[in-house]
């Protein structure tokens, strides 16, 4: 075979391949990213009472955040990456939201704006 005729069929083959979706290198990965929980205080047992029932609220009508990021280049390379946020994640959210004053410590009153807010 020549390598005027080894050029079409090698390209022919190559353009197949790339229809059917297969690539020469492929790489799918998964990063769970989550971060340390946030140090808290609540003035009474009512506010830390509030506040969870409301973290739980918010907890079951989110879901879970998750983003893609793919890059191909058509035969060659496929690359994609799944990046999943933690648990965490959510509470860090409510105490940043609760905490008004940022001073560590929940009050009732903090807890009930909050509760209130995520209905």
């Amino acid at each position: 075979m020549t390598f005027r005729t080894f050029l079409p069929v090698a390209a022919g083959v190559l353009l197949g391949l790339g229809g059917l979706g297969c690539t020469l290198i492929s790489h799918q990965g998964t990063v769970h990213r989550d971060e340390q929980r946030l140090p808290i205080s609540f003035e009474t047992d009512a506010a830390a009472r509030t506040f969870y029932e409301a973290v739980e609220k918010v907890r079951a009508s989110s879901s879970p955040t998750e983003s893609k990021t793919e890059f191909h280049i058509p035969i060659i390379l496929s690359h994609g990456i799944t990046t999943v946020n933690g648990p965490h994640q959510v509470f860090n959210e409510s105490i940043r939201r609760a905490d008004t004053n940022q001073d560590g410590k929940i009050t009732e009153k903090e807890a009930r704006i909050f509760a209130d807010t995520t209905k």
